[in-house]
């Protein structure tokens, strides 16, 4: 029976000897060795286990080496080394596990016998390099091409040639990297030739029949990249050699690229669909894999039904649940957890601080978190306090522990600060997440009172075993003069009500809130101007959020902001502050207070003491993102 709803994305394809019982693809996701990670179940890329039960037509597995080789295989390691072979074997057979293909990615690595090498002998990002040679090059060919025999010889499904990202064939291909006078740089035919000689001797090591998807970045997106142009061309001399072209964009070491290439929140949905037009366009019988930014089921199929292109690559999306394309083939849209692009699971936003999933607490901790948490032998009274992220997944997670739960809130909704922060352009995946959690509610046993202000009697009268307090932050108002004036108001407020404000708006303080508010005001044309204290826009967000946060306040019209600004008066028509360089005042028809949260620890405190097993979770702990509400409240709800 086809699928109703998604009858494009779900259904077959034969390319060649294969056949893909439907369109949805993981990407290529791993860690290097040195990433150890103590709770996870390893299987030689992130989440592996999970995606390859997940419904997927074709898992893409990275070999990410074992401790003994400690390199990554697209940089130089070898997974078909004696010992590694008995690691593969096994992962490979977990990768299949689930019914799909799987395709494995190699490379044409950087290293080579314990050196990184680049075309021209630059630096790679931070990396020290030498220059390849004649003969480093011959002999990387000759590994690739042998890696590629064994690739077929070991059962992998397909060969995933990965020339994107930082690749050394991408920057041979482009003039920033390569500055070569030999036959290998200058002219575009020059600088093709690797990736051509690559293309080929791949394909005489596996023969004609076996399927090559070739992943290429349609664009490095750095200054000095090749052109999408290029990037044609070389498609145009290769095609009759590959059979998919996996079309994603940027690069993972630069971090004005790696923005691109993870898009977070400021980027649209489906950011590569103009890349793939365009090789469909001049090359309408080539295959196409197009990935990034691809989120929802709904994206997929209209990519597939609208012939932009025949599969799609998904990433971040499996790591907040894995489990996406098997929901969407059942018809379970609700039930799909929701990717908030916050990039919170890439190592290179969070510096290995705090590397985790906003909406999945099994994401890197699949031997902790089971799928299904087991039922209590002992089904308790859970009472939780407010209905806010912390809150919701507190309630629901006491719920799939059998327990009788009941959820009060005093608002008229669900929700908490979620009603406030999924506003705006720039929160569609943060709406879809809300609208998550009150279908996940909707489904379950949880009693909801709305409504209802929590106190003690109320909470003695209901004769809890367990309560969890869950009531959420309140606005800062900072100590200025005139901060009370008919001209200011929290920000909060304004996305809660949005109400009209006057065409010169000054937003005190630059973090998350501040700075997106700042860029929809800016986009629709009011004159912005944000003031901050520290020396950064959004100093708590991760690395890559602020590389991204920057690149749009730099593009943004009528958008100005000042670091190390200390507010000191709100006139009825002003903001005066202080910089480094002197006093300054900017005209000011609305003032918006975006000093941040403060936690309502006092609130939660009132209602300890009515029963032992008493918890607080979320921003009433301390002032949370989501994800530390996420984790926080499921790990605590799931230990009652």
């Amino acid at each position: 029976m086809k699928n109703q709803k998604y009858p494009n994305l779900f259904k077959p394809i034969r390319v060649k000897n294969l056949l893909y019982h439907n369109r949805i693809c993981s990407t290529p996701m791993g860690t290097v060795p040195l990433h150890v990670t103590v709770s996870s179940t390893d299987y030689g890329g992130v989440s592996l286990l999970d995606k390859a039960r997940g419904g997927a037509g074709m898992v893409a597995m990275c070999y990410h080496g074992s401790i003994i080789d400690r390199t990554f295989e697209t940089n130089g390691g070898n997974p078909f080394a004696k010992y590694e072979m008995d690691i593969l074997r096994e992962n490979l057979s977990v990768a299949s596990a689930g019914g799909a293909l799987v395709g494995f990615d190699i490379g044409f690595p950087w290293h080579y016998q314990g050196e990184i090498y680049t075309p021209s002998g630059m630096k790679l990002a931070e990396r020290p390099a030498k220059l390849i040679t004649e003969e480093v090059i011959e002999a990387q060919l000759q590994l690739a091409a042998e890696k590629a025999k064994k690739v077929k010889e070991f059962g992998f499904d397909l060969l995933i040639l990965d020339i994107s990202n930082d690749n050394v064939v991408g920057q041979f291909l482009a003039p920033r990297f390569n500055h070569r006078t030999d036959r290998w740089g200058g002219s575009l035919e020059n600088r093709m030739r690797l990736a051509i000689e690559l293309v080929n001797r791949v394909r005489q090591a596996v023969g004609p029949d076996f399927v090559i998807e070739f992943r290429v970045s349609a664009e490095l997106k750095v200054e000095g990249s090749y052109t999408f142009d290029d990037m044609l061309e070389l498609v145009g001399r290769v095609k009759d050699k590959i059979d998919i072209l996996n079309i994603m964009v940027g690069m993972d070491e630069y971090h004005e690229a790696n923005v691109i290439e993870t898009p977070l929140i400021f980027e649209p949905h489906m950011g590569n669909v103009p890349y793939a037009k365009k090789v469909r366009e001049k090359y309408p019988g080539l295959l196409i894999d197009l990935c990034t930014g691809i989120m929802t089921p709904e994206e997929g199929e209209y990519i597939i039904g609208s012939g932009i292109a025949d599969f799609i690559m998904v990433g971040r999306s499996l790591n907040a649940d894995p489990y996406w394309p098997k929901k969407a083939m059942e018809g379970r849209d609700e039930d799909i957890v929701p990717c908030l692009r916050c990039n919170q699971c890439y190592n290179t936003a969070t510096r290995h601080f705090n590397t985790a999933c906003s909406v999945n607490p099994r994401y890197r901790r699949e031997n902790r978190v089971p799928l299904k948490l087991p039922k209590t032998d002992a089904p308790k009274k859970v009472v939780v306090v407010g209905a806010g992220p912390a809150g919701m997944k507190a309630a629901l997670t006491a719920d799939e522990r059998g327990h009788e739960v009941i959820l009060l809130e005093q608002a008229a909704q669900t929700g908490g600060l979620l009603n406030v922060a999924d506003k705006g352009p720039y929160k569609i995946d943060l709406r879809r997440y809300t609208h998550y959690l009150r279908a996940q509610l909707a489904k379950s046993n949880v009693k909801v009172c709305l409504n209802t202000r929590a106190d003690k009697a109320l909470i003695t009268s209901l004769k809890p075993d367990a309560l969890i307090v869950a009531v959420g932050s309140k606005v800062k108002t900072p100590a200025i003069e005139g901060a009370d004036g008919p001209n200011v108001l929290q920000a909060v407020e304004y996305l809660e009500k949005e109400p009209e404000i006057g065409q010169n708006v000054v937003v005190i303080g630059g973090g998350s809130v501040g700075c997106e508010l700042a860029l929809e005001l800016s986009g629709a044309g009011k004159h912005v101007s944000v003031l901050e204290y520290t020396g950064a826009l959004a100093p708590k967000g991760n690395v890559l959020y602020r590389v991204s946060l920057m690149q749009h306040v730099q593009k943004a019209e009528n958008l100005d902001y000042f670091l190390h600004a200390a507010c000191k008066k709100i006139t009825p028509d002003s903001v005066i502050f202080e910089t480094p360089e002197g006093e300054k005042e900017l005209k000011a028809d609305t003032v918006l207070l975006a000093a941040g949260m403060s936690a309502r620890t006092d609130e939660a405190e009132a209602l300890f003491g009515v029963v032992p097993q008493t918890f607080y979770v979320g921003d009433c702990r301390s002032v949370a993102t989501i994800m530390e509400a996420t984790n926080d409240a499921y790990f605590i709800a799931a230990s009652i």
